[in-house]
């Protein structure tokens, strides 16, 4: 038997069992001969509370070694204070189907066990795009309620349009932008959400070239990693009459 001691509060112990029981994660009877068959049970994991509680993973060796997933679960299972008391729970894991994946059995684990605090998100987004065969810089606000898998808010921006010189004079257009905001998340609650889509009407315009009467613009926007992200949109001006598409990248 293995033991291993993670912190006072919450000490797991970890050991091989061979008794089976029913898991979270069963799949069809189809899918489930499958696995059985391909992949079938050859080790056990337990993790047990001090509350009474365990939880069981039954994997395949040649997909994971018990100190693989011990490195996986142990973060995860040190902020699972909502785990129940005198409760036995099992996952089965194989990669090839999705209930049982690692990542999704992680991500079930998280979303039932880990308590989350919905938060109020600020940030200052800059980039630029390339709008209407010219490059707009555009800065601005952005504000976010976040829930677990999904946040609602808006953002101010400003679409900075540079006009060809006149008489040696460098002219500057501010095209200020009110948008609405949803950013998701699914199959991963840790970082930030990846996947934003935005409308937003232009509420002020300094003697514009680029955009004329109701301009509105619609958007997506992907994370790479937490300060850039990449985004393309159309901006549609002059009444719905003119359409430019638009690509870009964000900070923060």
């Amino acid at each position: 038997m293995k033991r291993l001691l993670l912190v006072p509060f919450l000490a797991l112990l970890c050991s091989f069992q061979s008794i089976a029981q029913e898991v979270e994660n069963e799949l069809s009877n189809n899918l489930q001969e499958w696995l059985d068959r391909d992949w079938p049970i050859t080790d056990t994991l337990v993790f047990d509370f001090p509350n009474e509680s365990a939880l069981v993973l039954y994997f395949n060796k040649t997909e994971y070694t018990a100190s693989e997933l011990t490195e996986e679960f142990e973060p995860l299972l040190r902020k699972a204070t909502d785990f129940p008391e005198f409760t036995t729970i099992a996952y089965r894991l194989g990669e090839n189907f999705h209930p049982t994946a690692l990542k999704n059995v992680k991500y079930q684990l998280e979303k039932k066990y880990v308590p989350y605090v919905d938060s109020i998100e600020m940030t200052f987004p800059v980039g630029l795009d390339y709008t209407g065969g010219d490059f707009t810089p555009v800065v601005g606000f952005r504000a976010h309620l976040n829930w677990r898998n999904f946040s609602l808010g808006g953002s101010i921006t400003n679409t900075v349009y540079f006009p060809d010189r006149s008489e040696n004079n460098v002219k500057v257009n501010s095209n200020w932008f009110a948008n609405a905001e949803f950013a998701w998340e699914l199959g991963n609650l840790q970082g930030p959400r990846r996947n934003t889509f935005g409308v937003g009407y232009l509420i002020k315009n300094e003697k514009s070239q680029l955009f004329n009467g109701t301009t509105m613009q619609a958007y997506y926007n992907r994370k790479l990693n937490k300060n850039l992200s990449i985004q393309v949109g159309v901006i549609a001006t002059e009444n719905f009459k003119t359409f430019y598409p638009t690509v870009g990248i964000r900070f923060w």
